[in-house]
Protein backbone atom coordinates (compact mmCIF):
# COMPACT_ATOMS: atom_id res chain seq x y z
CA UNK A 1 0.00 0.00 0.00
CA UNK A 2 2.65 2.22 0.79
CA UNK A 3 4.32 1.94 -2.76
CA UNK A 4 0.82 2.67 -4.17
CA UNK A 5 0.58 6.35 -1.81
CA UNK A 6 4.20 7.06 -3.32
CA UNK A 7 3.24 6.49 -6.64
CA UNK A 8 -0.02 8.53 -6.68
CA UNK A 9 2.54 11.23 -4.40
CA UNK A 10 4.98 11.03 -7.45
CA UNK A 11 2.26 11.02 -10.44
CA UNK A 12 0.77 14.25 -8.61
CA UNK A 13 4.36 15.97 -8.25
CA UNK A 14 5.14 15.20 -12.09
CA UNK A 15 1.50 15.45 -13.42
CA UNK A 16 0.26 18.39 -11.87
CA UNK A 17 2.27 21.57 -11.83
CA UNK A 18 3.38 20.33 -15.77
CA UNK A 19 -0.47 20.11 -16.79
CA UNK A 20 -1.73 23.04 -15.29
CA UNK A 21 0.30 24.92 -17.29
CA UNK A 22 -0.21 23.58 -20.50
CA UNK A 23 -1.93 24.77 -23.07
CA UNK A 24 -5.70 25.38 -21.88
CA UNK A 25 -8.39 26.37 -24.74
CA UNK A 26 -9.69 28.96 -22.25
CA UNK A 27 -6.61 30.52 -22.06
CA UNK A 28 -5.09 33.43 -23.07
CA UNK A 29 -1.16 33.35 -23.09
CA UNK A 30 -0.34 29.87 -20.90
CA UNK A 31 3.91 29.96 -20.13
CA UNK A 32 5.44 27.96 -21.94
CA UNK A 33 4.44 24.43 -21.10
CA UNK A 34 7.89 22.86 -22.04
CA UNK A 35 9.88 25.10 -19.95
CA UNK A 36 7.82 24.19 -17.16
CA UNK A 37 8.18 20.45 -17.76
CA UNK A 38 12.14 20.95 -17.79
CA UNK A 39 11.60 22.48 -14.07
CA UNK A 40 9.35 20.28 -13.31
CA UNK A 41 11.53 17.25 -14.43
CA UNK A 42 15.25 19.20 -12.70
CA UNK A 43 12.72 19.02 -9.48
CA UNK A 44 11.30 15.69 -9.62
CA UNK A 45 13.85 13.47 -10.84
CA UNK A 46 15.61 12.81 -7.63
CA UNK A 47 12.86 12.08 -5.83
CA UNK A 48 11.57 9.71 -8.83
CA UNK A 49 15.04 7.78 -8.76
CA UNK A 50 14.49 7.27 -4.65
CA UNK A 51 11.02 5.77 -6.07
CA UNK A 52 12.50 3.29 -8.69
CA UNK A 53 15.60 2.50 -6.14
CA UNK A 54 12.52 2.13 -2.96
CA UNK A 55 10.73 -0.31 -5.64
CA UNK A 56 13.59 -2.71 -7.14
CA UNK A 57 15.88 -2.76 -4.50
CA UNK A 58 18.79 -2.63 -6.61
CA UNK A 59 22.07 -4.35 -5.49
CA UNK A 60 25.20 -2.11 -5.59
CA UNK A 61 26.30 -3.92 -8.46
CA UNK A 62 22.79 -3.68 -10.11
CA UNK A 63 22.81 -0.19 -9.76
CA UNK A 64 25.95 0.33 -11.47
CA UNK A 65 24.40 -1.06 -14.45
CA UNK A 66 20.72 0.72 -14.06
CA UNK A 67 21.37 3.89 -13.59
CA UNK A 68 23.29 4.73 -16.88
CA UNK A 69 20.18 3.23 -18.86
CA UNK A 70 17.32 4.81 -16.75
CA UNK A 71 19.23 7.88 -17.05
CA UNK A 72 19.36 7.29 -20.75
CA UNK A 73 15.25 6.47 -20.61
CA UNK A 74 14.72 9.63 -18.43
CA UNK A 75 16.70 11.84 -20.93
CA UNK A 76 14.87 10.41 -24.09
CA UNK A 77 11.49 10.84 -22.42
CA UNK A 78 12.20 14.16 -21.69
CA UNK A 79 12.34 14.72 -25.58
CA UNK A 80 8.81 12.75 -25.95
CA UNK A 81 7.72 15.03 -23.58
CA UNK A 82 8.67 18.02 -25.35
CA UNK A 83 7.38 16.53 -28.82
CA UNK A 84 4.02 16.03 -26.42
CA UNK A 85 3.87 19.30 -25.01
CA UNK A 86 4.38 21.05 -28.80
CA UNK A 87 1.94 19.01 -30.76
CA UNK A 88 -0.44 19.93 -27.74
CA UNK A 89 0.41 23.54 -28.50
CA UNK A 90 -0.12 22.88 -32.07
CA UNK A 91 -3.75 20.96 -31.59
CA UNK A 92 -4.52 23.90 -29.40
CA UNK A 93 -3.28 26.31 -32.37
CA UNK A 94 -6.09 24.21 -34.48
CA UNK A 95 -8.66 24.15 -31.65
CA UNK A 96 -8.93 27.77 -30.53
CA UNK A 97 -8.82 28.76 -34.47
CA UNK A 98 -12.32 27.11 -34.69
CA UNK A 99 -11.94 25.45 -38.12
CA UNK A 100 -11.36 22.57 -39.52
CA UNK A 101 -8.12 21.99 -41.03
CA UNK A 102 -8.23 18.57 -42.38
CA UNK A 103 -4.41 18.84 -42.84
CA UNK A 104 -3.60 20.40 -39.74
CA UNK A 105 -5.76 18.04 -37.47
CA UNK A 106 -4.42 14.95 -39.84
CA UNK A 107 -0.53 16.31 -38.82
CA UNK A 108 -1.51 16.92 -35.44
CA UNK A 109 -2.60 12.97 -35.50
CA UNK A 110 0.26 11.54 -37.32
CA UNK A 111 2.72 13.49 -34.84
CA UNK A 112 0.47 11.98 -31.65
CA UNK A 113 0.79 8.79 -33.32
CA UNK A 114 4.63 8.81 -34.10
CA UNK A 115 5.57 9.90 -30.32
CA UNK A 116 3.50 6.35 -29.04
CA UNK A 117 5.44 4.33 -31.26
CA UNK A 118 8.80 6.07 -30.35
CA UNK A 119 7.55 5.53 -26.62
CA UNK A 120 6.90 1.96 -27.26
CA UNK A 121 10.33 1.74 -29.23
CA UNK A 122 12.20 3.34 -25.96
CA UNK A 123 10.54 1.19 -23.55
CA UNK A 124 11.80 -2.02 -25.71
CA UNK A 125 15.27 -0.41 -25.96
CA UNK A 126 15.38 0.13 -22.31
CA UNK A 127 14.34 -3.73 -21.78
CA UNK A 128 16.93 -4.61 -24.09
CA UNK A 129 20.04 -2.79 -22.35
CA UNK A 130 18.58 -3.55 -19.03
CA UNK A 131 18.05 -7.51 -19.89
CA UNK A 132 21.25 -9.57 -18.89
CA UNK A 133 22.64 -6.58 -16.56
CA UNK A 134 19.86 -6.54 -13.78
CA UNK A 135 17.51 -9.38 -12.94
CA UNK A 136 15.00 -9.85 -15.58
CA UNK A 137 12.53 -9.31 -13.33
CA UNK A 138 13.58 -6.00 -11.77
CA UNK A 139 13.93 -4.93 -15.75
CA UNK A 140 10.53 -5.87 -16.12
CA UNK A 141 9.34 -4.20 -13.28
CA UNK A 142 11.10 -0.93 -13.84
CA UNK A 143 9.08 -1.14 -17.51
CA UNK A 144 5.77 -1.52 -15.58
CA UNK A 145 6.72 1.88 -13.20
CA UNK A 146 7.43 3.85 -16.40
CA UNK A 147 4.48 2.11 -17.92
CA UNK A 148 2.20 3.27 -15.26
CA UNK A 149 3.62 6.35 -14.35
CA UNK A 150 2.98 7.45 -17.95
CA UNK A 151 -0.14 6.48 -17.75
CA UNK A 152 -1.66 8.21 -15.42
CA UNK A 153 -0.13 11.24 -16.85
CA UNK A 154 -1.81 10.41 -20.10
CA UNK A 155 -5.40 10.17 -18.10
CA UNK A 156 -4.15 13.58 -17.01
CA UNK A 157 -3.56 14.85 -20.20
CA UNK A 158 -6.84 13.28 -22.29
CA UNK A 159 -8.97 14.77 -18.98
CA UNK A 160 -7.99 18.08 -20.07
CA UNK A 161 -7.75 17.91 -23.79
CA UNK A 162 -11.34 18.99 -25.47
CA UNK A 163 -11.97 16.56 -28.30
CA UNK A 164 -11.94 17.73 -31.54
CA UNK A 165 -14.28 19.69 -33.24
Amino acid sequence: MKSIASLGLLVALIAGPAFAQSVNADSQAAPDPVAALQALNAEVAPKKREFVQQQLALTEAEGKAFWPVYDAHQAALTKLNERRLANIEAYADVWNAAATDDKAIAAVATEALDIEKDEAALMEHTYGKLKGHVPVVKAVRYLQLESKLRALIKVELAARIPYAH
